[in-house]
């Protein structure tokens, strides 16, 4: 049997009903969760998958972090605009007539 979003929900409810009366798979659970997942419900978590179980004491707050991006700088959408817009070398070239300069900038 694998897991689908019914037997996950299900699977939490009995999670924090059992570890609500039963002190030794409370332990389990905080100790150990994919344990006390696969002692509940028959089931291992899947490769992959993360289960944290924290205490109801106190304050936690969970981060979840994106993905590491690629060591070399993909461009973005934006910067790939400005790469591709165009503009030549030469609207930045200033000419100048005795006092007078002049760009092709416009």
């Amino acid at each position: 049997m694998d897991w689908n979003m019914e037997k996950l929900n299900e699977a939490v409810k009995q999670f924090q009903e059992k570890a609500t009366i039963d002190a030794k798979f409370r332990k389990l659970a905080l100790e150990n969760p994919s344990r006390a997942v696969k002692q509940l419900t028959g089931l291992e978590i899947p490769e992959g998958f993360k289960l944290h179980v924290v205490d109801n004491a106190g304050a936690h707050l969970t981060v979840v972090l994106p993905d590491l991006k690629a060591t070399e700088h993909e461009l973005d959408e934006a910067e790939l605009q400005n790469v591709a817009g165009g503009t030549s070398f030469s609207s930045f070239i200033l000419y100048s007539s005795k006092d007078q300069y002049y760009s092709s900038r416009k």
